[in-house]
């Protein structure tokens, strides 16, 4: 999902806009290309979502716990994937972290 018309237009509504989408992750932070990145719950696992914008995100990568989507959030600089994910929903990847090794399950 191309997310870039809802990009910053540098007025206030929009950085209030997305200060609120924000406030629903338990961490947030900026990665050096520009893009928004938030931890957050879902039911059985953790999430961080990639190129949040006040419409929603573009990406995720699922995480067994808190702890592991907490370290990737910390560690990850935007570039290729982040550490620790077991799951890629939007490509349908799946990852051992233990070993890993990865496999499509569709």
């Amino acid at each position: 999902m191309d997310t870039t018309a809802a990009r910053d237009d540098g007025s206030d509504a929009f950085d209030a806009f997305l200060a609120d989408a924000l406030s629903n992750y338990r961490d947030h932070r900026q990665l050096p290309d520009g893009r928004y990145i938030g931890t957050l719950r879902l039911l059985y696992h953790w999430t961080i979502h990639v190129d949040i914008d006040p419409t929603g995100y573009a990406d995720r990568y699922c995480f067994e716990n808190y702890e592991l989507a907490k370290r990737a959030f910390d560690e990850w600089n935007g570039e290729g994937d982040p550490d620790f994910w077991h799951r890629h929903p939007g490509t349908g990847r799946r990852r051992d972290p233990a070993t890993g090794r990865e496999w499509i399950d569709p």
